[in-house]
């Protein structure tokens, strides 16, 4: 123990024992005034010792749900059960709200994430686990064919601003998207109906609609580009293609000239 404990440790048992004695010899003024320095130092090592305890307690309170939470999740990436474990964290990521009053249900919120993963909870239609892992967000950003052609998505317009490659064009209108986040749809002036389909976070299929013929001139898949972390623009440069510095193409192989532009 340090020598400020030891002294701490010793005023909070002298004073006490000094007011006493001097209920026996001393004057008035000094009584009082050790009996105020006892009460508050006692009062003090109280509240002090309160708190110590209370932290302790939601240490290991909060400890236990976590070592819960993660050792659950572990056995069921294991077991493959990605998606399962996948959703759960998606509604705890929606749902817990920390906030220094209380403890925003965390253990609630485990409780109920161990058991969707563990199989044993139903997830409600429209209830606050029900999250789907697609959102509006999904679709922002900078998306290419891998062969010239591209969109950019942004949100300055509602429910999106689109600009399209090989300007100029017919200005975008009438966008529209699912209430699942999952498709989206623009036309381009009274000829094209263009339908967006994702596929995952990264990959969507997209179609070409020819709204003067009544059918679809094609269909290919497009993809988001991902900006460079930090860390990988540190590494060193490989010729391989496996690397990713290719931009992405279509599982058809090289497409025609007719893929990259219009007809």
């Amino acid at each position: 123990m340090s020598p400020l404990g030891v002294l701490l440790i010793a005023i909070i048992f002298a004073l006490p024992i000094a007011w006493l004695a001097s209920e026996f010899r001393g004057s008035r003024a000094l009584r009082i005034s050790l009996g105020i320095l006892s009460i508050g130092v006692t009062a003090a090592c109280v509240w002090g010792l309160s708190g110590l305890l209370a932290r302790f307690s939601f240490n290991a309170w909060y400890g236990g749900a976590t070592s819960k939470l993660i050792s659950t999740s572990i056995k069921h990436v294991e077991e493959g059960h990605v998606e399962r474990v996948l959703d759960a964290w998606r509604g705890i990521e929606l749902q817990y709200r920390p906030t220094y009053e209380n403890r925003a249900h965390y253990d609630n919120l485990v409780a109920e994430a161990t058991r969707q993963m563990n199989g044993d909870m139903r997830i409600e239609s429209g209830s606050s686990w029900d999250v789907s892992a697609l959102g509006k967000e999904s679709w922002l950003g900078h998306w290419s064919d891998g062969h010239g052609y591209w969109i950019v998505i942004n949100s300055l317009g509602q429910p999106f601003d689109i600009i399209q490659s090989a300007q100029p064009r017919e200005k975008v209108h009438s966008v529209s998207i699912s209430s699942d986040f999952s498709e989206l749809s623009f036309k381009e002036g009274d000829q094209w109906l263009h339908t967006l389909t994702l596929k995952n976070q990264y990959e969507a299929s997209y179609e070409w609609f020819d709204l003067g013929k009544g059918k679809v001139w094609e269909t290919r898949p497009i993809y988001k580009l991902i900006h460079a972390s930090d860390e990988q623009k540190q590494m060193p440069h490989r010729a391989d293609p496996a690397n990713g510095s290719r931009a992405p193409c279509s599982a058809g192989g090289s497409p025609s000239s007719t893929t990259a532009t219009r007809p």
